[in-house]
């Protein structure tokens, strides 16, 4: 799996303060403290700053939202979430430390400074991409948000192993779980510029912003596919063909054909050997079509 960019639908919260949602994220702090790992707990950071308390972060993007034409139905703000597949941890951590890492308590506490800065920077780098996709010519600057690494998940009543019995709900899971929690506001920092990320570019009409054309909408797919780039090209990471987002996409809503070709090539890279020759050069064949089909996809996504 690539680094999933989620952008969360919205409920009755999203029209009002972002208040509820940005102490709600002090949730991991509390528990650290009790455990006495009070100075391992994490900080609020947006773009240009590390360490963001809680009411300022909370009000960097409330006062944003004020005065700038939005209707009480609206939503005022957006949340994000960045996660991470085991592979991607497990290269991040082992690169940075030097040894195999399972569990995020295994990293002492300048290992997971180093750690932490990591995923900020990559945060960054994504929320750059989220700007870029409005096709608005706006920068990261002009955005407002803020977020907060978590590196605890646990299980809910409705995940596969709760109602298997392989778990109970409220239990933590096992293994590294690090991901990113974004809260976004819905304005240009400076002007009256709606940026919407469920608004879907694909079927929204061209604006003029500044005496140009732009596209009005946000497409959810490219920004995936941004960040899946942004990581591999930060953290030299050699992404296999299983992980990449546009397979798991043409899975999902390929054709039986281009289904086919690619658990072929999928198959080829999970055993470079293959003893019968003539399999091994129909797969060969088969994986140079797909690739020059994936790029296809990729120019016309770009344009």
């Amino acid at each position: 799996m690539m680094p999933v960019s989620i952008v969360h639908t919205t409920s009755q919260d999203n029209k009002g303060s972002c208040s509820k949602y940005g102490h709600y994220l002090n949730k991991e702090n509390k528990v650290l403290k009790k455990e006495g790992l009070g100075h391992r707990q994490q900080f609020f950071f947006d773009q240009e700053q590390n360490t963001l308390t809680t009411i300022r972060a909370i009000d960097l993007v409330d006062r944003n939202s004020r005065n700038k034409g939005l209707a009480k139905k609206q939503d005022r703000y957006f949340t994000v979430t960045l996660n991470f597949s085991k592979k991607e941890l497990d290269h991040l951590t082992s690169t940075l430390a030097k040894r195999p890492i399972t569990d995020i308590g295994e990293l002492n506490d300048r290992e997971l400074q180093d750690y932490n800065e990591v995923i900020r920077l990559f945060t960054r780098q994504a929320m750059r991409n989220y700007a870029d996709n409005f096709n608005k010519g706006i920068t990261e600057k002009q955005l407002v948000w803020f977020a907060k690494i978590e590196h605890r998940r646990y299980y809910k009543g409705t995940d596969r192993e709760v109602m298997v019995g392989k778990a109970k709900s409220g239990e933590r899971k096992e293994g590294l779980q690090s991901h990113v929690h974004i809260t976004v506001s819905r304005m240009h920092k400076d002007y009256r510029i709606n940026l919407s990320p469920l608004a879907n570019a694909r079927s929204s009409t061209n604006r003029v912003l500044n005496g140009k054309k732009v596209n009005g909408g946000f497409d959810r797919s490219q920004w995936k596919q941004r960040n899946e780039y942004t990581f591999d090209e930060m953290f030299k990471y050699k992404r296999g063909l299983e992980e990449k987002f546009e397979t798991l996409r043409v899975l999902k809503h390929g054709t039986l054909e281009e289904k086919e070709v690619l658990k072929l090539a999928i198959q080829q890279e999970k055993n470079q050997t293959i003893e019968n020759p003539s399999i091994s050069k129909k797969i060969k064949r088969r994986n140079g079509i797909e690739k020059e089909r994936i790029k296809s996809r990729n120019n016309q996504m770009t344009r």
